[in-house]
């Protein structure tokens, strides 16, 4: 039972990690309308500890350490899908495949805005566009700036659509 136990967190373990190597060089995953992160946050918030536990302890390592380890881990886990939860539906939008281009892309927009004490300049917003790899795979392609809420007045209109021109984008409100 321990040793089936200890095989199964490590797999599930080693399949977070490899989530977040790929997230971390700009891979998402997009199934059924949102990302894959609150379920590999919860899957990791279960898995990882329970494996630090029993690698540890088979390890003979001090309680100190491992509880720190332990606390480590379900913080670092508990903060991640409090993020995920909080981003998934109203930062994204999916651009479907149309006469413009071949392939469908995701656009994330960020909500930090920056401002410019310049009269002339106006707020901004960072996009990320995403571009599929297959059905649920995206990679990143480029980011720009442009004005904030696009991405919110896209999905609030049910409108999609993207303009691409050597990695130039300009979002569009049209159908």
């Amino acid at each position: 039972m321990k040793k089936g136990m200890y095989r199964l967190s490590l797999c599930l373990t080693l399949e977070v990690f490899i989530f977040l190597l790929m997230k971390g060089i700009g891979f998402i995953f997009w199934i059924n309308g949102g990302l894959l992160d609150k379920w590999v946050a919860i899957i990791g918030l279960l898995a990882m500890p329970t494996f630090f536990y029993l690698f540890l302890k088979d390890r003979q390592t001090k309680g100190k350490i491992i509880r720190k380890v332990l606390i480590g881990a379900i913080l670092f886990h508990t903060l991640w899908l409090w993020w995920s939860i909080q981003k998934q539906p109203y930062d994204y939008t999916y651009a479907e495949k149309n006469q413009i281009f071949s392939t469908p892309y995701l656009i994330h927009e960020t909500n930090s805005w920056e401002y410019s004490f310049v009269p002339t300049e106006q707020l901004t917003s960072t996009y990320i566009m995403y571009k599929s790899v297959n059905s649920v795979l995206f990679r990143r392609v480029s980011t720009h700036k442009e004005e904030p809420g696009l991405v919110r007045e896209i999905n609030l209109a049910n409108r999609k659509g993207t303009k691409i021109d050597d990695y130039q984008y300009k979002l569009l409100l049209g159908k």
